[in-house]
């Protein structure tokens, strides 16, 4: 095959990929990658995305941003994923404070707590800090927030008849 086929088969292979969601331009680069393009089909299959506009790190972080946090994720979280996915710092600090203007991470924690803890009712007081401090952490909340509402929402000491 030619190099002019070859960069056919790229672009049309990233404009599939693009068709289902935004990509960064790192995973499209891992992409064509995988499937074993030459270096320089892969830079001129990049090269026309970013010229046609399909493919832009900054509109792509902010896309990841709006969705991802109503999931809801935490900041620390959304920005860990954005960095995995390529997205160079300075582009991820203005998604994640462009994002931070309209969403109160304290009210988010507080939804979570008041969610999860309707289905942790027969557990002691201890193990629902245990599990929702496991939760949130792993969802990327700040850590010294997480601690302060949990014990607003549950005493450690609260020993509740587990039903036995």
């Amino acid at each position: 095959m030619g190099l002019a086929s070859d960069l056919t088969q790229a672009k049309n292979y990233c404009l599939r990929l693009i068709k289902f969601r935004a990509r960064s331009e790192k995973e499209i680069r891992d992409k064509l990658k995988k499937r074993e393009y030459l270096p320089e089909i892969i830079a001129e299959a990049i090269a026309y995305l970013k010229k046609t506009k399909q493919l832009d790190d900054r509109l792509f972080a902010k896309l990841w941003v709006d969705s991802r946090i109503k999931r809801p994720l935490g900041i620390a979280r959304l920005r860990h994923e954005l960095r995995n996915k390529g997205i160079d710092k300075n582009i991820i600090e203005d998604a994640l404070s462009a994002a931070g203007e309209n969403y109160n991470e304290e009210a988010a924690i507080r939804k979570v707590i008041e969610h999860k803890l309707k289905n942790l009712t027969r557990l002691s007081g201890d193990k629902k800090l245990s599990r929702l401090y496991g939760y949130l952490a792993r969802r990327g909340y700040p850590k010294g927030i997480v601690v302060e509402l949990l014990f607003e929402y549950i005493k450690p000491d609260e020993a509740q008849d587990a039903g036995s």
